[in-house]
C-alpha cells in the first residue's frame, strides 16, 4: 500500500530524533536516518535540505507545542487562580509533553552544550517570542505590566528555578534512580516536593503572579 506523503515525512522525523540521540547531531548520518525509517535517501532531500534542515523542524514544531502549553498555563491564572487545579493541569500539559519528547529534549540539552554554537536552544523554552501567535504574546506581557528589571527576574527565576529542573528531571530520571538505588515513584515524589518548597513557592510568596 503507497504511503501517505504526510506519514513518510513523519517517519523521517521520527527517524532523525532517535538517530540523533543515539549518535549526536554531528554524529548523524542521513544514510542512518534513512535505515532507520526504512526510506530511501532521495525520500529524505525531497522533504528536507539535509540534516540543519531536518534539526530546525524538530526544534521548531518542539517549542512551537511547549511554548501553546505554557501559555495556557498562563490564560488559565498560572499559580494565582485554582493553584492546586492549575498545577495538576500544568504537570498533564506540559511535564508529559515533555516527558514524551524526551529524546529530543536530550539533543536540545546537548545542542546547547556545544560552544561553536551561536544559538542556545534551551532558551527558547522561556523566550517565547518568536514560538506563538504575537498578539497572544503581547496580550499577556500587557496583563503583566512589569518593569524591564522585573521582566528579566523573571526569565532568570523561570528557568532556572521552574524549566530546567524539569528538562533535568526528564533526561536524568533513568540515571538517577539507578545511581540512588530509587524507584521511579519515589524519585517523582521527592520531585514534586522539592518544585513545591522553591518554584512554586515563590510563585506563593508573590502572590500568585508571574
Amino acid at each position: 500500500m503507497k504511503k501517505h506523503p504526510e506519514e513518510s515525512r513523519d517517519r523521517i522525523l521520527a527517524a532523525a530524533v532517535k538517530t540523533f540521540a543515539e549518535k549526536g547531531y554531528s554524529g548523524a548520518r542521513i544514510d542512518q536516518i534513512a535505515r532507520e525509517a526504512e526510506v530511501n535517501k532521495a525520500l529524505i532531500y525531497y522533504y528536507f535540505e539535509g540534516k540543519e534542515a531536518i534539526l530546525h523542524e524538530l526544534f521548531q514544531t518542539f517549542f512551537r507545542q511547549s511554548t501553546e502549553k505554557l501559555l495556557n498555563f498562563v490564560e488559565r491564572g498560572g499559580f494565582a487562580e485554582n493553584p492546586e487545579e492549575n498545577k495538576r493541569l500544568f504537570e498533564a500539559e506540559y511535564l508529559r509533553y515533555l516527558e514524551s519528547s524526551r529524546d529530543l529534549l536530550k539533543i536540545i540539552v546537548m545542542e546547547s552544550l556545544k560552544d561553536e554554537n551561536t544559538d542556545t536552544p534551551l532558551f527558547n523554552l522561556v523566550d517565547i517570542g518568536g514560538n506563538a501567535d504575537p498578539d497572544r504574546v503581547d496580550t499577556i506581557e500587557t496583563q503583566t505590566d512589569m518593569s524591564e528589571a522585573e521582566r528579566k527576574q523573571m526569565y532568570v527565576t523561570e528557568f532556572f528555578t521552574g524549566v530546567m529542573p524539569f528538562v533535568c528531571y526528564i533526561v536524568l530520571k533513568d540515571k538517577w534512580c539507578g545511581h540512588f538505588g530509587m524507584s521511579e515513584e519515589e524519585l517523582k515524589r521527592y520531585f514534586d516536593t522539592a518544585m513545591e518548597e522553591t518554584h512554586e513557592q515563590h510563585h506563593k510568596n508573590k502572590g500568585g503572579k508571574i
